[in-house]
């Protein structure tokens, strides 16, 4: 593909879902509208050309994500969330602003504290933690990879932005050392407190014991943690546990040897494909 996707949110016939494709928040609304059975197009772009698009999509503040957003670990202003990903164009003329808006849509509403932790802890943290790997000068090797499918046009104008990009990221994302390992230990929290609920509700995470949005919601968002082989199915090509440097590849060997981690490498593996 020559340039980089556009469509006209006016004549669209069905939802577009616009992201940037290896986002775990953008993950949670695919796999949510694919769990659906609902039919969309999802519009990929790189980090960096797609605030273009989205701030165009997004110039009515009423249509402006409400969930975490990047910038918000280091306390950058709120008027980023104009160029957050991902939003659902409706054929209707409706945004659906965040994840959180897509996963109701989709298939309904979570439990309000889980739904809180889950966009203001593991989600942060999981964000925080992966660009900490992904943006180290020895993992930039990755990063041009998973922009390599992207549009020519994209993957030209990435040659001359990325450093710009990944300089601008660490410093919204206030990626240091210290910061990693606070995230690890949220993370490892959180685990810890999924693993007690899948106990006592037999497997699941939702209330009524049945697999449902809330499960959705904890894998996509905690998938970079185990690194799953089925991540996006098929929307992107993500590394694998032995591209990343060994002390990533250690921490998630450690989620992977808990009952949590089991949980979502096999909800993954058993049930990340579109409902028939």
């Amino acid at each position: 593909m020559l340039m980089p996707s556009s469509f006209d949110p006016k004549s669209i016939q069905k939802p577009h879902l616009v992201t940037i494709p290896y986002s775990h928040y953008c993950e949670l609304s695919r796999w949510a509208l694919e769990h659906a059975g609902i039919d969309f197009e999802e519009v990929q772009y790189i980090p960096g050309y797609h605030g273009k698009v989205v701030g165009q999509l997004r110039r009515n503040k009423s249509d402006r994500s409400q969930s975490s957003y990047v910038g918000q670990e280091s306390g950058v202003h709120g008027g980023r969330r104009k160029y957050a990903v991902p939003l659902v164009c409706l054929p209707d003329g409706r945004i659906l602003k965040d994840s959180w808006e897509v996963l109701e849509y989709a298939l309904g509403e979570i439990d309000q504290e889980w739904k809180t932790r889950f966009d203001q802890e593991l989600g942060i943290s999981v964000r925080q933690l992966g660009y900490h790997y992904l943006l180290a000068p020895e993992s930039k090797h990755l990063l041009n990879r998973m922009v390599s499918s992207s549009s020519i046009y994209e993957r030209i104008l990435w040659f001359f932005i990325n450093g710009k990009v990944t300089a601008g990221m660490q410093q919204l994302l206030a990626i240091t050392p210290e910061n990693a390992e606070r995230s690890k230990e949220t993370i490892r929290g959180i685990f810890e407190s999924v693993g007690a609920a899948l106990s006592e509700r037999g497997g699941t995470l939702g209330s009524d014991g049945n697999f449902g949005p809330t499960d959705i919601a904890f894998c996509s968002l905690a998938a970079y943690c185990v690194m799953p082989d089925n991540f996006g199915n098929g929307a992107v090509k993500m590394p694998g546990i032995d591209d990343f440097t060994p002390s990533f590849q250690t921490f998630i060997r450690e989620c992977r040897a808990t009952a949590t981690g089991q949980y979502i490498l096999e909800t993954y593996e058993q049930r990340r494909t579109p409902v028939s």
